[in-house]
């Protein structure tokens, strides 16, 4: 059945605060069909690091587009009346505010896949943080381009022609990678020479393509600015080790937990490595333990385990970097 609402007419009743509850219901099933759409292709490979045994796909959409409605305690929905008051050209037709939905839209999601990524996985939250140095080194920008972040050389860039995407990004031959400070000139360098695409690098599969080819030499660079060698063995090894070692003193030799615990903890920490060296850890962090206590239930995970596991899943993350940083 074809709605009666036309998505201009809810944009502008919202940005006037004279709208009513069906016509914001209608705008969140709008965003949200957008949202899980974005979400299944740009995404599809990511689903060990998007999706756990407990939220599914349609749970991350709806969470993916939670910032675009938030309301101040008049009820204006701040984000959406600023976004919609600035948007320029001036959307004055249902064509125009379609679009407009469609790429805040993704957004929004492009915004919340790399925060949930970086929660996942310190190897791609490193990875980023370089790039974002080389960003700011070379004076290069980052610009949203149909929805999702792309790296341009200049803020001047008008001319928008078809972009790189994520197959493109992962068909890019390996030796423009070589060279840590020189990986953003090379690829806008490669582009221009052997395409007709706008010189523009999006940014969150060039990081993953980045973690891909260093997981698979088993080294990662230790900076942008350095070109010294960590291997991802012994970094991962180190942070590892220095879990174990806190959580015997903080739970095995306080008797918090026994030694068939500890191993099971153990194991649970040795398989989270594996994920993350393949792409990050699912956000359902409990079952890498009920992996291994397969008749816990979830209730008694959260009641005997859950603080303690994820406690030490933060030392995990943050020794992690602090060995890529040392």
């Amino acid at each position: 059945m074809k709605s009666t609402y036309s998505v201009y007419g809810v944009l502008t009743s919202i940005y006037e605060n004279r709208y009513s509850r069906s016509e914001v219901n209608y705008l969140i099933d709008l965003s949200y069909s957008y949202s899980y759409t974005y979400l299944k292709y740009r995404y599809k490979n990511l689903n060990k690091v998007l999706l756990a045994e407990d939220v599914n796909l349609q749970e991350l959409a709806i969470d993916a587009i939670a910032p675009l409605f938030e309301r101040d305690e008049t009820g204006t929905f701040i984000k959406l009346s600023k976004a919609f008051n600035e948007w320029q050209p001036k959307i004055e037709s249902d064509q125009q505010a379609a679009f407009f939905i469609n790429r805040i839209v993704a957004k929004s999601v492009e915004k919340f896949a790399a925060e949930l990524l970086r929660q996942s996985d310190p190897f791609f939250s490193k990875i980023l943080d370089s790039i974002n140095y080389l960003i700011e080194k070379h004076n290069y920008k980052k610009k949203n381009l149909i929805g999702a972040t792309y790296i341009v050389e200049s803020e001047s860039e008008k001319k928008i022609g078809s972009l790189p995407d994520i197959k493109f990004i992962n068909e890019l031959p390996i030796e423009l990678f070589e060279n840590n400070n020189e990986i953003l000139k090379q690829i806008f360098n490669y582009i221009k020479a052997n395409t007709d695409s706008t010189p523009a690098i999006p940014l969150n599969a060039l990081v993953m393509k980045i973690k891909q080819i260093k997981m698979s030499s088993f080294n990662l660079s230790q900076s942008a600015t350095n070109g010294n060698e960590i291997e991802i063995e012994s970094v991962v090894n180190k942070a590892l080790e220095i879990t174990f070692v806190k959580m015997y003193e903080s739970y095995l030799s306080k008797n918090k937990i026994d030694e068939n615990e500890a191993d099971k903890f153990r194991e649970a920490f040795r398989n989270i490595i594996i994920d993350l060296r393949d792409g990050g850890i699912s956000p359902g962090l409990h079952k890498y333990l009920l992996e291994q206590m397969p008749e816990l239930t979830f209730e008694n995970y959260e009641k005997r385990y859950q603080n303690i596991f994820e406690y030490l899943f933060k030392i995990l993350k943050k020794e992690i970097i602090n060995q890529l940083n040392n």
